[in-house]
C-alpha cells in the first residue's frame, strides 16, 4: 500500500465500463462499475457507518483486496446492501468526492430480501452486532421468533431498542436476554411478564435490564400458576429495581439470584410462594 493508492480511487467523471442503460439486471448479479452518487445506502435494516471503522479500512487499503459492493436494483434505485463503509472511506481518500466503486447488482429483490441479504452477510468483514443483526431480521420479516417478540413488546407498551438506546422509559434494550426469555416462557407467558414489568416499575430503565428480565423471566416460569398478577404489580411497585440490582449482585447465578429476591419481595416476609427454584 502506498500513499498515491490512498489519494487516488477512481474518480466519479472517469467512464463507466458498461453505462448503465446499456445493461441488463438479473440475479445472481451482474458486475458494474457505477458512481456512489447514483447509490442509496443508510437503509432502515442497515446501521450506520462509523468513522472509526472508515478511518480503519483506510489505513489498511489495499486495491487488489477491494471487492464488490453490492447493490439490489428496486424502484429505479441502486440499494447499497453491502459496501457503506468502503464507500464512505474510498469518498474519505478522495477528499470527500464520488467516486467509482465496482458493484454486484441484483434485481427482482423486495425490501425484505435486502434486509435477509444484509443480515446474513459478514459486512466489511466486521460482524454485525446482536442488535444490528436482530434490527436486520426484524425489516426482514424472515424470522418468526424476532418478529413475535418485536410485536409482543410493542403490544405492551415498550419499544425494542433496536438502534442506539436512548435510555427513556419503556426502551427495551437487551436483545439476546429478551429473545432467551421470549423461548424459556413462550408467547403467552412472556406477554405476561412484560406486563408485570409494566405495572409495577412504569418502565424505568432499570427494569429493563438483562438481569432484571432473566430473573422475572425464570419467576414467571416457575410460580406461572400461583402467582396473582395485581398482587404482584402492587408490592413490586414499593420496591425500586435498583434495590433489587443492588441485592441481586452478590450471587453468581443471575437469573436464579434475581428472581431469589423478586419472590422474597413478592411474599413481602410472609410465606405465600413457596421456594420452587431448582438450579
Amino acid at each position: 500500500m502506498n500513499s498515491r493508492r490512498k489519494q487516488a480511487p477512481p474518480k466519479a467523471e472517469q467512464q463507466t465500463l458498461f453505462p448503465p442503460a446499456e445493461v441488463s439486471y438479473s440475479n445472481p448479479g451482474a458486475i458494474r462499475t457505477l458512481s456512489t452518487s447514483q447509490l442509496t445506502s443508510g437503509l432502515p435494516y442497515q446501521r450506520t457507518v462509523k468513522q472509526q471503522r472508515v478511518d480503519e479500512i483506510v489505513r489498511e487499503w489495499n486495491d487488489r483486496k477491494l471487492t464488490p459492493v453490492v447493490v439490489s436494483f428496486r424502484d429505479g434505485k441502486f440499494n447499497v446492501v453491502d459496501g457503506q463503509n468502503r464507500i464512505a472511506a474510498m469518498r474519505q481518500m478522495a477528499g470527500g468526492g464520488d467516486v467509482i466503486v465496482p458493484c454486484i447488482i441484483h434485481t427482482g429483490m423486495t425490501y425484505e430480501e435486502e434486509a435477509d441479504m444484509y443480515a446474513k452477510l459478514d459486512t466489511d468483514k466486521a460482524p454485525l452486532t446482536p442488535r444490528q443483526h436482530t434490527k436486520a431480521l426484524v425489516e426482514a420479516g424472515t424470522d418468526a421468533k424476532v418478529t413475535e417478540v418485536k410485536r409482543l413488546v410493542e403490544e405492551v407498551g415498550f419499544t425494542w431498542a433496536l438502534d442506539e438506546p436512548t435510555g427513556e422509559p419503556f426502551e427495551i434494550a437487551p436483545v439476546r436476554t429478551l429473545i432467551n426469555a421470549y423461548q424459556f416462557l413462550g408467547g403467552e407467558a412472556f406477554a405476561r411478564m412484560l406486563s408485570l414489568l409494566a405495572g409495577a416499575w412504569q418502565g424505568t430503565p432499570n427494569s429493563l435490564k438483562a438481569s432484571m428480565l432473566s430473573g422475572m423471566a425464570l419467576f414467571v416460569k416457575t410460580y406461572e400458576t400461583e402467582l396473582h398478577d395485581r398482587t404482584f404489580i402492587r408490592r413490586m411497585a414499593l420496591v425500586s429495581p435498583e434495590e433489587i440490582i443492588r441485592q441481586g449482585r452478590i450471587e453468581t447465578d443471575v437469573g436464579l439470584r434475581f428472581a431469589r429476591i423478586i419472590l422474597d419481595k413478592y411474599n413481602g416476609g410472609g410465606a405465600e410462594l413457596p421456594y420452587r427454584f431448582k438450579r
